[in-house]
């Protein structure tokens, strides 16, 4: 099986992903609608003027749709809906989804506590915001090669007790 591998850094709550070390999807599948396209198919009345929010959020004429309840919807028969992003500079929403996902984050800063103290809740977090769909197979805080804390975090499509 041919595994695609993809990175990328979004937002999560007030935290910012800065201290990603890895993020791998494979199997990855994107499908992108046009700002234009989800207001259309969010909001019942003409949006003529579209506005970026942040990565998690558009505003439709007055009306602010985040995009993980709009691609939640939209892949609604996909098992292996991960994540959804708003892009300002293509002005688009993308829907990803991925069989597996291999995610570390470096526990560099105070605030990191919320990740990394204990590594089962953690993980429920990054599930929560960027593995949607998939089971929690492994999840554990180890230090590196500079004794640094990271959270290791093993998503799955397929769930072995």
């Amino acid at each position: 099986m041919k595994k695609i591998f993809f990175s990328l850094f979004i937002l999560v709550s007030h935290h910012s992903f800065a201290g990603v070390v890895n993020d791998q999807i494979s199997d990855l599948k994107k499908i992108n609608y046009s700002f234009s396209e989800v207001c259309k198919k969010s909001v019942t009345h003409e949006s003529p003027l579209i506005e970026f929010i942040s990565p998690k959020e558009i505003d439709c004429m007055g009306k602010k749709i985040q995009v993980m309840d709009f691609c939640d919807k939209e892949q609604a028969g996909d098992p292996y809906f991960l994540r959804a992003i708003a892009t300002e500079a293509t002005k688009e929403v993308s829907c990803i989804s991925g069989k597996r996902l291999v995610f570390k984050y470096l526990c560099a800063k105070k605030t990191d506590f919320v990740f990394c103290d204990v590594a089962s809740l953690g993980c429920v977090e990054i599930k929560n915001q960027l593995a949607k769909r998939l089971h929690i197979v492994r999840a554990s805080v180890t230090k590196n090669s500079k004794g640094q804390k990271e959270l290791n975090c093993y998503f799955d499509s397929k769930f072995d007790e």
